[in-house]
C-alpha cells in the first residue's frame, strides 16, 4: 500500500513542478548556460563523489552506504525548488536543474547506484539495479507528470495559476505524511522500522553529505563569479534530493528497506539546514517568509471568510 502511495505522491509532486514551467524561462536560462552546467556538475559529479567519500570514511554498513549513494544519485525536487522560491533566489535555475537532472536520471541513477552496489557489496548479495526498468519507471512516474503539468499550464493558464501554489503546499504536506508513515508504520504495513542505533549510525554521514553539498554551491558559485541568488540555489539543489524518488528506488525497485533508511534520516533535517543556509546568504528574507505564509490563501478571490 505504501509503495503505491510513494508513486502517487511522486507523480503529484512532478505534476506540480510541471505547472510552474514556461518555455520562455528555459530560453532565458539557456542563453547563459554556465550556471546551469555548474549546477548539473554539482549534482551529477560532486554530490555522488562526496557521498562515496563519506561512506568510505565512516565505514557504513553496505545497505546504508548504498542508501546514501541512491539519495545522492537522485535529482532535486519540489522541496529544493520551494526553498529557492521562498527565499527569492533563482527559481528558474532551480526548476531547470530539477527538470534537466530528472531527464538525465533515467541514465545516471542506474549508473551511479550500480557503482555503489558494486563498491559496497560484500559477496554480491546486494544485486544490481536494472537499467531499462528503472529508466521506464522514472519516465512514467516522474517525467510524464511533468509533461502533463506543462500541457495543463499551456492549455488552462488561469486554472494552472490557481492550482500551482496550492499543489505545492499539498505536495509538501503529503511528502511529510509519507515520511511519517515510513518512519512510524509497522514493517508489515510497509514501514521502515528505523531504530535509534541505526539513526545514530546514519545521522553523521547524512549531516556530512548535506553540509558538504550545501557549501559546494556557495564555494563553486562564488569561485566562478555567480551572485548570492545563484549560490543559494546551487547549494540547495545539491543539498536537497528528491527523497520520494529515493523511496521508490530503494523500496520498490531494489526492495530493500534497509537502503531506504538513509533517505528517511536525510529528510528529517535537510529542509531546515537548507533554509538556514539560505538565510545565512540572505538574512533579510526571514521577514519575507513570514509575509509569504500570512498572505497565502487556499480560497479563490472573494471567497475568503465566507
Amino acid at each position: 500500500m505504501l509503495d503505491v502511495l510513494i508513486g502517487t505522491i511522486l507523480a503529484l509532486v512532478m505534476f506540480s513542478i510541471g505547472l510552474s514551467l514556461q518555455t520562455v524561462n528555459f530560453r532565458r536560462l539557456f542563453s547563459n548556460p554556465r550556471v546551469l552546467f555548474l549546477g548539473l556538475a554539482l549534482q551529477l559529479l560532486v554530490l555522488p563523489a562526496i557521498a562515496f567519500v563519506v561512506c568510505f570514511l565512516l565505514d557504513l554498513p553496505s545497505d546504508f552506504a548504498v542508501g546514501v549513494i541512491v539519495l545522492a544519485a537522485c535529482p532535486g525536487g519540489l522541496t529544493s525548488n520551494f526553498i529557492s522560491f521562498l527565499l527569492r533566489a533563482n527559481t528558474t535555475l532551480a526548476v531547470s536543474l530539477t527538470i534537466c537532472n530528472t531527464f538525465l536520471s533515467m541514465i545516471t541513477i542506474p549508473v551511479i547506484v550500480n557503482m555503489g552496489l558494486y563498491q559496497f557489496s560484500t559477496g554480491g548479495e546486494l544485486g544490481q539495479l536494472p537499467v531499462l526498468p528503472t529508466a521506464g519507471s522514472i519516465f512514467l512516474i516522474v517525467l510524464v507528470p511533468v509533461f502533463m503539468g506543462m500541457f495543463f499550464r499551456a492549455r488552462w493558464q488561469v486554472q494552472a495559476a490557481f492550482l500551482q501554489p496550492r499543489l505545492r503546499w499539498l505536495s509538501i504536506f503529503l511528502l511529510a505524511a509519507l515520511f511519517t508513515l515510513k518512519l512510524l508504520a509497522p514493517t508489515s504495513a510497509g514501514g521502515s522500522n528505523l531504530t535509534l542505533p541505526e539513526l545514530y549510525q546514519i545521522l553523521p554521514a547524512s549531516l556530512l553529505v548535506n553540509a558538504a553539498a550545501l557549501l559546494s554551491g556557495f564555494a563553486f558559485g562564488r569561485a566562478l563569479g555567480f551572485g548570492r541568488n545563484a549560490q543559494l540555489t546551487l547549494g540547495v539543489e545539491a543539498g536537497i534530493q528528491n527523497t520520494s524518488l529515493a523511496f521508490l528506488i530503494t523500496s520498490v525497485l531494489l526492495q530493500n528497506e534497509q537502503m531506504l533508511k538513509p533517505s528517511l534520516v536525510y529528510a528529517m533535517f535537510t529542509f531546515f539546514t537548507a533554509l538556514l543556509y539560505g538565510l545565512w546568504l540572505k538574512p533579510g528574507m526571514l521577514k519575507v517568509i513570514r509575509q509569504e505564509w500570512k498572505n497565502m490563501t487556499f480560497f479563490p478571490d472573494g471567497e475568503k471568510g465566507k
